[in-house]
């Protein structure tokens, strides 16, 4: 009867302190570049932009920066159109465009910056687009 009752306290006990174990668990906030959530890109656009740290880069934008994204539907494309610096920070202008606007894109594209035959940094970004047939 002791070896039970003693058993069921330490078991009682445990079970009280996982709840406030949880509660204070804290979100993530801040990730490293290499998991940082992008807003998505979105198809038929040339005016969005991806921030980068410039550390990522070497610590200075070069000259010959270049984007490549893969992952995406054929047809559809991530093209740089601008870099600026702003602080720390890299902004890339990009253009989002797709050949066939009656199918969707719903995807995650891997982005590579590179320098030369260098890669600086990658990093993955959702790409959407809706289907739609016609003109506006």
């Amino acid at each position: 009867m002791r070896k039970s009752l003693l058993t069921a306290l330490t078991l009682s006990a445990a079970l009280s302190f996982a709840p406030a174990a949880f509660a204070s668990a804290q979100m993530i906030t801040q990730a490293p570049i290499s998991a940082a959530a992008y807003s998505p890109l979105y198809t038929e656009s040339d005016w969005m932009t991806l921030s980068v740290p410039v550390g990522a880069l070497g610590g200075t934008i070069p000259s010959d920066l270049a984007l490549s994204a893969s992952g995406l539907p054929d047809g559809t494309s991530i093209t740089l159109s601008g870099v600026s610096q702003v602080g720390n920070e890299a902004v890339l202008t990009v253009s989002v465009a797709r050949s066939d606007t009656t199918q969707a894109v719903n995807a995650t594209a891997l982005i590579k910056l590179t320098s030369g035959d260098k890669t600086l940094t990658s990093f993955n970004v959702p790409v959407v687009g809706v289907a739609y047939a016609g003109s506006f």
